[in-house]
């Protein structure tokens, strides 16, 4: 049984594909506008509401809340600024050398870097064989290696205590149009209680310094009235996220950037909540693993 409908409309929009606008034929373009609003676009910047959108920050959580989440002041704040480090071709190339490295569309050869650091995995996993990682493996910002260049590589893992509240600011210095970083953590979830730009219309681009002086000055937006809970949020570009979470799983979680591409050239880093004390033991007989270095033999 065939039953006449209305003529309709289904139009999407993929990937980064930001305002682009999808016609069957030019010669008939709608009549009316699109008035459906969106849920967290891409280019996501809610300083002020909007009429096309509905960004993460203003949702409201349906769930109750840890009530300590919404403290005036974290056990832990950590700011993490992101960007990309830009190789040069004879800097990349040096012999003898192996570092890893993107080649972007315009041909750039770069990698990503958190609070100035690009991830690199450790020989073996952290929860059941940390006694066989090398202490100098690990560092984080406030504990870079001496000899660490601009293109500082270490397995980044920040140390929290168990149960403590984190507040963590996510600040975009890679600032490339049209490209919103999706940021995700294992192991938990956390209220986003703010997103944005900076109020400050004479600054072009964000950095570390600008957020900490915002923060500073109470200028960084956060908002306590039932925040959402999420385990995914998209940093807008030029832009920041102020997330807090509730530390209370024990382990080594990571934090990254959602992009593959991305991850793979060390755009993220370890969450450890806790202490080896606060973890189940290894089972007995469990498999153990490491680097694969075959023998090298010159003829």
């Amino acid at each position: 049984m065939f039953v006449s409908v209305p003529p309709w409309w289904r139009r999407n929009h993929l990937g980064e594909t930001g305002r682009g606008h999808c016609f069957t034929n030019n010669t008939y373009p709608p009549t009316s506008s699109f008035l459906v609003k969106v849920l967290n676009p891409l280019d996501a910047v809610c300083n002020v509401p909007r009429p096309d959108a509905i960004c993460v920050s203003n949702l409201r959580s349906a769930k109750k809340l840890d009530k300590a989440v919404l403290t005036e002041r974290p056990d832990v704040k950590i700011f993490l600024p992101f960007r990309f480090y830009f190789y040069r071709v004879e800097e990349l190339f040096t012999p003898n050398t192996y570092n890893k490295f993107l080649v972007a569309p315009g041909g750039d050869h770069l990698i990503s870097l958190i609070d100035e650091i690009s991830y690199v995995s450790p020989p073996s996993p952290m929860l059941s064989q940390i006694e066989d990682i090398p202490p100098e493996q690990f560092c984080n910002g406030d504990n870079r290696p001496p000899d660490c260049g601009p293109n500082c590589m270490c397995t980044h893992t920040v140390d929290i205590p168990l149960n403590a509240i984190v507040e963590v600011v996510l600040v975009d210095e890679v600032q490339q149009d049209n490209l919103s970083h999706p940021f995700h953590l294992h192991g938990h979830s956390f209220n986003v209680i703010g997103m944005g730009r900076s109020p400050d219309t004479t600054v072009k681009k964000i950095n570390l310094r600008h957020a900490l002086d915002l923060d500073r000055r109470g200028l960084l937006h956060r908002q306590f009235n039932l925040p959402p809970l999420k385990d995914t949020v998209a940093v807008p570009n030029n832009g920041y996220v102020v997330m807090r979470f509730r530390a209370n799983n024990p382990g080594y979680w990571l934090f990254h950037c959602h992009f593959q591409f991305h991850i793979v050239i060390g755009m993220n880093l370890v969450v450890h909540v806790g202490s080896k004390a606060d973890l189940p033991p290894v089972p007995p007989n469990f498999p153990r693993c490491g680097n694969h270095i075959p023998p090298i033999r010159f003829n």
